[in-house]
């Protein structure tokens, strides 16, 4: 069960899991034959939507005849027909962007890829963070002011938005924004490298041809797998949620069905007081597919409130653990090189723990990134990122791991997990299990408080404030 190296090549054979591809089905269907060989019965709530795929072989962009470099295709963006959409660019600043002015345009836009201090995402349990700031991609894919559904209603013939402050290498291959419905106008990213060229023959006016020839799969379907490990003892009507998914863009980028396995082997091997449930959900990367609201998660707490809910008629989950990217290397950029890669060292932890108990269980029993050490934060009043999340707001204790290095939505096969790493946070998450299907009683884990709508509104306007600044 612990040869998590060979598991890592599978990923790496499999390529980019988007969901629905071919990929993403067969490792969904090879986690399900792990599950059953332990014993387990396997259940499916099936996901059907139109798929939208796009190769870099069916993105262009061609300005005055010149092709320029792009870096990935803007994922349920739209697409083009195969000759391309051509017309006048026009560069368009600002959050709120004046998308009328591009009808019959091209727009050019630019992305920031933000340093956002650490305080405006995460609270602390009375102790220091585990790191100053945070700069993700994702972060600055979302807060670009990139209303593509504005931009298709006011006539926009395609955009290009421009990375900022992210190396090319970087930059490529990034699958975002991931969170979106389709939006029915073609978008692409372009890397930083191209970017004076573009904001010239923007400001300029210069004819351009884009082509996002991409491809929709109506009746796409993927499937989320859930069984159940019956506790032993008194307290078997309660639950423990053991959660991750399955789809993702390279090995660290899903990797949590490794720890998931490794936990469900322990449950089926040594007896334990409390029910664990374990949930494998799909949609990560296709979140309006399956659910209007939160996480993909989300989806399967309102689907089986028997499985959690105390007003559901059956279990009642008491804790949860969230279990993403794995062993996460590092990568940065080289000051001598200029080169984009692995820079020795592991990439920090988020790990969140939702109340203060669970907090000081991490402090003990935890062993990741840092040896024998576990920095557990509070989730801020803004979000909770990951599959977490949905615990948190139906007031269920839980531990998450959400490691986020620059690379984490990138369509990549580079070695970027450390399986040392990797063998210790699951081992952790092993340990948390344990503990929290034991015999101790569950007012030991502590009560979820949620942020209330009065802080989430200073919090939101803090780092609104912070990004119109940067």
């Amino acid at each position: 069960m612990n040869d998590y190296a060979a598991k890592i090549r599978r990923l790496q054979e499999l390529g980019p899991r988007s969901s629905g591809n071919d990929a993403h089905r067969a490792l969904i269907e090879e986690v399900a034959l792990d599950l059953t060989d332990l014993g387990l019965d396997v259940n499916r709530d099936s996901h059907s939507f139109e798929r939208w795929d796009a190769t870099p072989d069916q993105i262009g962009l061609t300005v005055k005849g010149r092709s320029i470099v792009l870096s990935s295709a803007w994922p349920y963006s739209g697409e083009t027909p195969a000759a391309g959409v051509t017309g006048p660019l026009i560069m368009l600043r600002g959050r709120l962007k004046n998308w009328k002015s591009a009808s019959g345009k091209i727009a050019v836009i630019e992305a920031r890829n933000i340093d956002v201090p650490a305080h405006l995402l995460f609270d602390t349990w009375g102790g220091e963070l585990p790191f100053h700031t945070l700069s993700n991609p994702v972060v600055g894919s979302e807060l670009a002011g990139t209303d593509l559904a504005r931009a298709r209603k006011a006539g926009v013939l395609g955009v290009v938005a421009i990375w900022r402050d992210l190396p090319d290498s970087a930059a490529h291959a990034q699958y975002l924004p991931f969170t979106r419905d389709y939006q029915g106008i073609p978008a692409v990213w372009a890397p930083e490298s191209e970017a004076d060229a573009l904001v010239r023959a923007a400001e300029a006016g210069e004819e351009a041809t884009l082509t996002l020839a991409a491809d929709r799969t109506p009746g796409a379907s993927m499937d989320t797998l859930w069984a159940v490990s019956p506790g032993t003892g008194p307290q078997a009507k309660e639950a423990v949620l053991v959660v991750t998914h399955s789809d993702g863009g390279n090995a660290v980028e899903e990797n949590g069905h490794l720890a998931l396995l490794a936990l469900a082997h322990e449950a089926v091997t040594v007896p334990h007081n409390r029910t664990i449930v374990f949930v494998y959900t799909a949609g990560h990367l296709r979140i309006p597919a399956v659910t209007k609201h939160g996480q993909a998660t989300t989806a399967w707490l309102d689907k089986h409130p028997e499985l959690w809910s105390p007003t559901g008629g059956g279990l009642h989950a008491v804790a949860g653990l969230a279990i993403e990217h794995l062993g996460a290397k590092h990568y940065s950029v080289d000051s001598t090189s200029g080169h984009y890669g692995p820079s020795g060292t592991l990439e920090p932890e988020l790990l969140y723990a939702t109340t203060a108990e669970l907090a000081e269980l991490v402090r003990s029993t935890w062993s990741g990134v840092e040896v024998g050490k576990g920095h557990p934060v509070k989730p801020g009043p803004i979000v909770q990122f990951g599959e977490g999340e949905p615990l948190l707001q139906h007031h269920i204790p839980a531990v998450s791991l959400i490691t986020m290095p620059q690379y984490l939505l990138a369509e990549t096969n580079d070695d970027v997990v450390d399986i040392d790493a990797l063998s210790r946070q699951v081992d952790s998450f092993r340990k948390l299990q344990t503990h929290l299907a034991g015999s101790v009683d569950s007012s030991a884990f502590g009560k979820v408080t949620v942020p209330g709508k009065v802080k989430k509104l200073f919090a939101a306007i803090r780092a609104f404030r912070y990004a119109s600044s940067h």
